[in-house]
């Protein structure tokens, strides 16, 4: 190849990485930031060694050998670390938590991890039947596309997490939780506590701190309506009572962010306040598509959980989402198999 296209070839390969930046900067409520991270990482690697041979800039080519050969050996560690921590933090949320199918998604997701890389394939290896061994890798195909959903909706949630919000908010929704009797939850106290310290830090740059939104209402096996509860807490950490609305009438999220948004609109003398919701860490990237949807230009912040309950819950949130599209999902993951299955016994 001639130097045009070798120049061209980085452009392309910087073009992908600054696609990256800014679709991430734009709006990070995307499912899909996650997989332009890892092209972005790619395309920087590509654009290194390109650069590297071209200018004859040897330390470009060992950065790119050495990162190269650090995916080579972090890979098969970080998936024997993964399945370890599968197992353990399914046995401790089970332990700690009770016996319930949300509670054993991790350690579904381990077995059926285990089945597909090892016991399959091996039983593959020994099967004369073509069909039979196209059926298996059928599903081992379609387990794999949700796999690796499930690691592209990982990474996009960790790095919605790391994003830094600017202390200019208006309102600060809270999102319920459920209650223990008439008190919030460690869970809640949390994501209140998150709101508290938000409220403070901007309070402390000598921006007038915004109004928080307690959301939440009443469930059948609730004796207050969450809101109540949830403002009362506040009250305790030193939060003034003029600071805190109530909204108590939803019942999930999408209510959560559709009433509040009609309590400032009534409470605001903006056209366009500037708005931040506040749940745990590992719901703030569905909440922040749940919000996307519905028109609102909110983002979130999360409050930080344990890490035992963390990873079961990123895989019911990861199952949410894949629930919104549903038959989309698994006509594509379907269309992927068939195409491997009729590739194989071809």
């Amino acid at each position: 190849m001639n130097n045009n296209t070798y120049i061209l070839l980085e452009v392309i390969f910087f073009a992908f990485f600054l696609f990256w930046f800014i679709l991430h900067i734009t709006d990070r409520r995307r499912v899909f930031n996650g997989l332009a991270f890892f092209i972005s990482l790619g395309a920087i690697w590509i654009l290194l060694i390109l650069i590297g041979s071209t200018k004859d800039i040897d330390i470009l080519n060992i950065i790119a050998g050495f990162m190269i050969l650090g995916v080579l050996i972090l890979l098969p560690i970080l998936y024997i670390i993964g399945i370890i921590i599968l197992f353990t933090t399914g046995k401790t949320v089970i332990k700690r938590e009770g016996f319930s199918l949300s509670h054993v998604l991790s350690i579904l997701l381990g077995i059926g991890t285990i089945v597909s890389s090892f016991i399959l394939p091996i039983f593959m290896d020994k099967i004369e039947s073509k069909i039979l061994i196209g059926i298996m890798g059928f599903f081992i195909t379609i387990f794999s596309y949700f796999v690796l959903g499930f690691i592209i909706f990982l990474t996009s949630s960790l790095i919605y997490n790391l994003w830094y919000e600017k202390r200019n908010k208006d309102y600060l929704i809270v999102l319920g939780a459920g209650l223990s009797g008439d008190k919030v939850t460690p869970l809640l106290a949390g994501r209140i506590d998150k709101a508290i310290e938000f409220y403070n830090s901007q309070k402390e740059k000598g921006i007038k701190p915004p109004k928080i939104i307690m959301s939440g209402g009443q469930g059948p096996d609730e004796v207050i309506p969450e809101a109540l509860a949830m403002k009362s807490y506040a009250v305790e950490m030193n939060i003034p009572e003029e600071d805190i609305l109530m909204e108590d009438k939803s019942t999930n999220t999408k209510e959560n962010l559709l009433f509040s948004t009609e309590l400032i609109k009534k409470d605001s003398d903006k056209d366009n306040p500037e708005v931040l919701f506040i749940t745990t860490n590992y719901h703030v990237l569905r909440a922040g598509i749940l919000a996307k949807s519905l028109g609102l230009n909110y983002n979130g912040i999360g409050s930080k959980t344990k890490f035992y309950y963390y990873v079961s819950a990123i895989i019911r949130e990861y199952i949410g989402i894949i629930y919104v599209n549903l038959n989309k999902n698994i006509l594509f993951a379907i269309i992927i198999g068939v195409i491997y299955f009729l590739n194989y016994i071809f």
